[in-house]
This record gives structure tokens, sequence and C-alpha cells, in this order.
């Protein structure tokens, strides 16, 4: 699990193995703790109407996470990644409270998606994220998800207790 609430940033890409491959080179220069632990790798992973997307993470417990998605053609994200190529996709935030955190954002007038709604993962369950516009923070989407936690079997579990945020103004932390 990544040591601060900024859990990852997320590349939509076109090829998720050259990325990898790529990422690695990069990775084994500026930042090798993050070929430490194995890539957390989906070959399927689907999202609302984003079926079919293939995702990786490398992982890093002391550092922001490097995320990948590829997406399928003809789903939303493929048809963005066409139009627009590669690019950073969004930045991800951990809280136990989703829910609590995308109110505050509503009610602090943050551009939050269908009033805050949070989603969650089929294969997942314990994973609840929602999303705050990037009207809101400059053009890039920002992810607000649960605490997540690698393994060594390359796959992510919750990691309750980690973050919370603190209510401004007073000491109540949520």
């Amino acid at each position: 699990m990544p040591s601060g609430p900024f859990a990852h940033v997320c590349i939509l890409v076109k090829d998720l193995d050259k990325s990898i491959a790529d990422w690695t080179k990069i990775l084994g220069i500026f930042d090798p703790a993050s070929l430490e632990k194995p890539i957390v790798k989906y070959d399927e992973f689907s999202s609302g109407d984003d079926q079919g997307m293939k995702w990786a993470t490398f992982v890093n417990e002391n550092s922001t996470e490097i995320q990948f998605i590829q997406p399928a053609p003809g789903t939303p994200l493929g048809d963005r990644l066409e139009k627009v190529g590669e690019h950073v996709h969004h930045l991800c935030f951990t809280t136990d409270d989703v829910p609590g955190a995308m109110a505050r954002a509503q009610a602090e007038g943050l551009q939050v998606f269908e009033n805050g709604k949070t989603y969650n993962d089929k294969d997942m369950p314990w994973q609840t994220w929602s999303w705050i516009g990037p009207k809101s923070a400059h053009g890039v989407l920002i992810e607000v998800a649960a605490p997540y936690e690698s393994h060594d079997d390359g796959k992510w579990y919750h990691a309750p207790g980690k973050f919370a945020y603190k209510v401004p103004g007073s000491t109540e932390v949520k």
C-alpha cells in the first residue's frame, strides 16, 4: 500500500505489456523499490460501460504507485484513447470514508459526478470509489478510493484504518 493517501497515478495506454516494459526501465533508474513487489495485474477488468480493460500497477509501499489501463476498443475509454492518445487518466487519493469524503467535496462545491455516487468492483466488493471532476482539479480527474494493499499473489486487498480525513476547523477525524 502506498505510504500516503496519494495512492497512484493512472495512465491510459495502447499496449499494457509495452508500458510495463518501458516503465520497468524508468523505475529501475529512478525508483527501484517499485520493482521489488509483484505487479498487480488483471487481464480483464470492467467498470460501467468500460468492459474488458487490461490493468496493471507497479506496487510501492513508500511512494505513489504507477498504474496503467489498456481499454478495449469501442468502449468509452477506448474511444478516448483513440481521440486523445496515451495520457494521464487520473490521480487517486484514498480514504477510509469514501462516501463521507464525497459528501464533503460536494459541500465544498467541487465537481462530483452523480452527486458523489460510489462504485464497487464485483471481484473486490470492499473496493469503493468515486470521482471528483476535472473542472475542479484543473483538468485532472481525481479518483477517491478505499485504501488498498497488495499481497505477493499480485492482487489488491482492503487496508482499512490506514487513512482518514480531518474535518477542517475541528479535531474530528473521519
